[in-house]
């Protein structure tokens, strides 16, 4: 859970090297990144969330 929290932060934060992502990109990571950077089940679940508008992107 940790991870995907953490990582959810860091694309959604603007950082000096780089402005944050866009929600289609966020959720492409997420999904791209299942199995083997992140836990299915736990991306699963923060996918959810950040499609029906549950956390906010962007904002």
């Amino acid at each position: 859970m940790i991870c995907v929290a953490d990582s959810f932060d860091a694309m959604n934060t603007n950082r000096f090297y780089r402005n944050k992502l866009t929600k289609e990109k966020i959720i492409s990571e997420l999904e791209e990144n299942k199995g083997r950077q992140f836990d299915p089940k736990v991306a699963d679940v923060m996918l959810g969330l950040i499609r029906d508008g549950k956390i906010k992107v962007g904002e």
